[in-house]
């Protein structure tokens, strides 16, 4: 059997929901024997470094590509975090600005955000459940140096008032109903990124993942598993649908390749 590279998604993969959840026992169980089998495991997600600790501690992986493609985590240490492309993002943030649309920003890879808003931070927002909420006035902005993550606070299918995205190609996710975060979405390159650092082989990747931002990973992967909760756009190109992430499907797949 072959040494595989397997990267997997947190939310609603490893997770039994998205987003949040707990690792089910049988996952646990798996990631134990694949690294008892010699298989090289590792998260993919698009959340932060900061963020993606707690998982990595409580599986004991010690690799991800985090920052949706744009960290890189080996052996326990970071190799490195790109943050957006500077020039998009300060064009969307006018926007939001001249239409009043509330928004905080990342601006490195803590959990701290940043915002101008009197709405977001006095308001109760699904937001203020992922980090410090701090205040800052409109210039500050530009100052920082960089900026990691973009939260906007909008309603699910107005996002089309914010031309910027289409007109600049600024990708997007959204997690919860009232706001949505601009951030990296190539997590396969930063797959591309580990494979070489560490000597593996691309031709032995096997990816898991359920959402929007695994698309770039599902499509070009050797091996693309897709969760029974997956989007409908996993499943069409996955290689292998498993059982849904409350039902032990990073197991059932394992065994049913016989990584495990």
């Amino acid at each position: 059997m072959s040494k595989k590279y397997i990267f997997f998604d947190i939310d609603g993969t490893l997770t039994n929901s998205n987003p949040g959840g707990i690792i089910l026992p049988s996952t646990m169980n798996t990631l134990k024997k694949l690294e008892e089998n010699g298989h090289f495991i590792s998260i993919a997600t698009g959340r932060n470094y900061t963020m993606a600790k707690e998982t990595l501690e409580e599986t004991r992986i010690k690799n991800a590509v985090c920052c949706g493609g744009n960290a890189l985590v080996i052996d326990n240490k970071l190799q490195y975090v790109k943050p957006l492309d500077r020039e998009k993002v300060d064009e969307l943030i006018e926007e939001c600005i001249l239409k009043d649309i509330p928004f905080c920003i990342m601006k490195d890879d803590s959990d701290n955000m940043y915002t101008h808003s009197e709405e977001l931070i006095n308001g109760n927002c699904a937001m203020k459940m992922i980090g410090n909420i701090q205040y800052v006035n409109k210039e500050d902005y530009k100052k920082f140096e960089e900026i990691h993550k973009v939260f906007i606070l909008i309603p699910r299918f107005q996002e089309n008032t914010i031309k910027s995205f289409k007109q600049l190609d600024i990708h997007y996710a959204r997690y919860h109903d009232d706001h949505l975060v601009v951030e990296p979405d190539d997590k396969y390159q930063g797959i591309i990124d580990m494979i070489h650092t560490i000597g593996g082989n691309l031709d032995d990747v096997v990816v898991f993942g359920d959402g929007h931002n695994d698309l770039s990973m599902m499509k070009q992967a050797a091996i693309s598993i897709a969760m029974g909760n997956a989007i409908d756009e996993l499943k069409e190109i996955a290689d292998f649908i498993t059982k849904d992430c409350k039902s032990d499907g990073i197991e059932y797949a394992c065994q049913c390749y016989g990584w495990i």
